[in-house]
């Protein structure tokens, strides 16, 4: 097989377990009524089912990008699709609300090991100049995987949808541990690295771990890159978890008219992970922080289309007002992944990834989904808690702005190989 053949091969199964693992995370999020039925759930609890997914999910990315830097990448991978899928079915067995917990926070921790991973072998790939017009076929995941989790859980309800995506994501772990990947960097380490390496593992797995997220954290941008990505991820998952119960419950749609929504803004997400990639690319031609100032084009313009989407009333004003918000809300998937792929040194791109993953889940999307239950629990209003998400896009775009100044020195070749 062609080399450029098999690139596109290993590319399309990373892009598909991305989309399983983003299936899964999404699947509850139009079956609240069915879990308000059964559980007898008001909505903070309800986000809380979130949380319980993210907390595991963003804490395991770290040991994953490890493990990713160490062993190899195919198996890592498949465990995670693996656990995700089991979970996940078991969760349909769940009596109670303590099971449906324990489900939930398995199949968060299996689906850490997908994307910390399966960037550093994008990256890899396809390093140069359209690295992350590639990265952005991989990020589609995102969407797809949305857009599955949420048209599933419409379709056959809860407990149907997690056994309906368990089976493709358990058949996907097998494939993946036949994919053509290409070797990790950290086998270009010199024979002493190498054996300090392998003490450092038998001496203490935990201090290995944290020596990389210590040596990570001194790159200043990927500081402040850490910081954007955390509040944006609360903004994307404080909509994700409460778009459909807002359309609903505040713009009194009816379920087939939300569905009609999400699917017609589906396709400006689709133009804006493509579009982003592209400018960004584009934009990297001219200046050594272009990708970044990518995305803060697109997170700037994603707050006046948000806002208008909180506020038009349901007609195609609204339409207008969603996709333009999903279209620029996009942009930064692709750019993001590749500029810390740019900034990481060779042995550590997997705990790169997994570093940046971790602080976004942790501190962004994971309390996003509860933190939004509670303020509409508070208040009694789930129009004024959309604002909170919003707000988070605001300290998005101002920190990566701040990463910018830094980026071209951090990124020098030099410092990549240390």
């Amino acid at each position: 097989m062609q080399a450029s053949r098999r690139a596109g091969v290993v590319l399309g199964v990373l892009a598909l377990a991305n989309t399983a693992g983003y299936a899964a995370r999404n699947s509850l999020f139009t079956v609240y009524p069915d879990l308000r039925d059964r559980f007898g759930l008001h909505d903070a609890k309800i986000g809380l089912l979130t949380t319980a997914f993210l907390l595991p999910h963003a804490l395991a990315t770290l040991p994953a990008g490890w493990a990713g830097d160490r062993y190899d990448r195919r198996r890592v991978i498949a465990i995670g699709l693996a656990i995700t899928a089991l979970a996940g079915a078991a969760g349909a067995f769940a009596t109670d609300v303590t099971a449906l917990v324990i489900s939930r926070a398995l199949v968060g921790l299996g689906a850490a090991a997908i994307v910390p991973i399966a960037n550093s072998i994008i990256g890899q790939l396809f390093d140069g100049p359209r690295k992350a017009s590639r990265m952005a076929i991989f990020n589609l995941g995102v969407l797809l995987g949305g857009a599955v989790g949420f048209g599933v859980g419409a379709a056959v309800g809860f407990p149907g949808v997690v056994v309906v995506i368990a089976a493709p994501t358990l058949a996907l772990a097998v494939v993946v541990m036949f994919l053509p990947v290409p070797d990790h960097p950290a086998a270009m380490l010199t024979a002493a690295q190498a054996s300090m390496s392998l003490r450092l593992y038998l001496g203490s797995l935990f201090g290995q771990f944290w020596q990389a997220a210590r040596e990570l954290l001194r790159i200043r941008t990927l500081r402040w890159m850490m910081l954007s990505t955390a509040a944006m991820a609360f903004a994307t998952g404080g909509y994700n978890a409460w778009l459909v119960d807002y359309l609903e419950r505040v713009d009194h749609m009816t379920k087939e008219s939300a569905t009609s929504l999400l699917v017609i803004t589906a396709l400006g997400a689709v133009g804006g992970i493509l579009a982003g990639a592209r400018v960004a690319d584009q934009l990297r031609a001219r200046t050594r922080a272009g990708r970044l100032w990518t995305v803060v084009l697109g997170m700037t313009l994603t707050i006046p289309c948000a806002i208008c989407a909180i506020e038009l009333p349901p007609d195609w004003r609204l339409y207008v007002a969603g996709v333009a918000t999903m279209f620029f809300i996009s942009w930064w998937h692709a750019p993001m992944a590749v500029s810390v792929d740019d900034l990481a040194p060779a042995p550590r791109v997997a705990a790169a990834q997994g570093l940046v993953i971790f602080a976004m889940h942790f501190l962004g999307t994971a309390p996003s989904s509860y933190v939004v239950g509670l303020v509409s629990d508070r208040t009694g209003s789930l129009y004024e808690a959309m604002y909170v998400p919003t707000g988070a896009i605001v300290v998005a775009a101002a920190s990566m702005l701040a990463a910018i100044p830094s980026f071209a020195r951090d990124a020098r070749p030099d410092r990549r190989m240390v």
